[in-house]
């Protein structure tokens, strides 16, 4: 009777799911379509220019430029007495932590809890179970360090560019002495708190440092004086883009094409796994019902398992489809007509489940008529 009250209770958490999964996916298609319709403005529109010079006739306009990048400053964190030359330095504080982690199965809901190292603090206050407690303050925050003065060529990087930059350097030399006063160790390119980093306790502290040590940079924005702005789209999309290396801009728009194009395939496959799970959730309570009648509970199972597949797979076509249609008229059609194929075939192999059901309990009354006949 557990189970079964559990199954029951899951059906508005099962709701939540496929009303989650129609706003993720209407939300996605037509955030697809404004990434679309923004790179080819972008294609259109942008200019390959040279950074060594400015060029006052491309004022406002898109261009696409690449160049050594020009920085001779020297960044401080001072509480650590780290010092880097780069135009970005990064300071990075994480704590060894409990993570909660759910799953449901047929016996229920439980909770895993692993330890992580995790830069955000995650609020053990909503775990599941009460003693697993995560501390509630760092003692030093993440941090950033920019350079006032960064050149490509003869352009200026704006601060946003300069925040943008990546940061694959990692600092591996400490002044022991400043460390050792604030009662830290330095355990390769970490300082930590920690008796045995290797073996760390919940509440032990690691901190380290990146910074870029980039050459070429390559730049895809509005070329504004001796610096750069956004590029907003007709459809409202900002650009403005720091790429390593040098780079057309044909290339790089190329890149964020790319990169558009996994998130929406990856909002898609989210959205899709979570409408299924939702109609599981929901039609949960037939197969735990049947669950007690062995071959029937394995049979039932199957048949659920297919019909929450096919719900699942038919609602996100449609609402994809729908999406479409408001943001990509022709294909959307197109799309629509497949997932009322998939609806029509669901309700065509539940009709023959039921024929096949009636079918056998005929069957199985004639065969008792007929025994019921000899025995007479």
């Amino acid at each position: 009777m557990k189970k079964i009250g559990q199954s029951f209770g899951g059906i508005v958490g099962g709701l939540i799911f496929i009303v989650i999964a129609v706003i993720l996916l209407w939300w996605n298609e037509g955030n697809n379509v404004r990434n679309l319709k923004t790179t080819s403005e972008m294609s259109k529109t942008y200019i390959d220019i040279s950074s060594d010079s400015i060029n006052p006739n491309n004022e406002g306009k898109l261009v696409a430029t690449y160049g050594k990048l020009l920085n001779e400053e020297e960044l401080f964190d001072t509480v650590f007495d780290v010092k880097v030359v780069t135009p970005l330095l990064k300071r990075i504080v994480e704590v060894y932590q409990w993570k909660e982690e759910s799953e449901t199965d047929e016996d229920g809901e439980t909770y895993n809890y692993t330890k992580v190292w995790s830069s955000e603090l995650i609020d053990s206050g909503s775990f599941h179970e009460s003693n697993h407690i995560n501390p509630t303050t760092k003692p030093y925050q993440d941090e950033e360090f920019t350079s006032t003065n960064v050149k490509v060529g003869a352009f200026n990087l704006s601060v946003d560019q300069i925040k943008s930059l990546s940061t694959k350097g990692t600092v591996s030399e400490f002044n022991q002495e400043k460390i050792s006063e604030l009662d830290y160790t330095i355990y390769g390119s970490y300082l930590t708190n920690s008796a045995n980093l290797n073996s760390p306790q919940i509440g032990d502290v690691r901190i380290s440092f990146e910074y870029n040590n980039s050459t070429d940079v390559s730049i895809l924005a509005v070329q504004t004086g001796n610096t750069f702005t956004d590029f907003v789209s007709s459809s409202e999309k900002r650009i403005n883009r720091v790429m390593d290396g040098v780079h057309s801009g044909a290339e790089m728009i190329d890149v964020i094409k790319t990169e558009n194009r996994m998130l929406k395939w990856m909002l898609r496959i989210v959205g899709i796994i979570l409408c299924i799970g939702g109609f599981s959730v929901i039609l949960k309570p037939i197969s735990t019902i049947t669950g007690f009648i062995p071959i029937v509970g394995n049979a039932v199972g199957a048949v659920v398992f297919v019909v929450s597949l096919l719900c699942g797979l038919a609602l996100s076509l449609i609402v994809i489809a729908i999406a479409w249609i408001r943001f990509r008229p022709l294909l959307g059609i197109g799309l629509l007509v497949v997932a009322l194929i998939l609806v029509f075939l669901l309700v065509t192999k539940l009709k023959k489940k039921n024929q096949s059901a009636m079918i056998n309990n005929e069957s199985i009354s004639q065969n008792d008529n007929i025994n019921s006949n000899q025995n007479m």
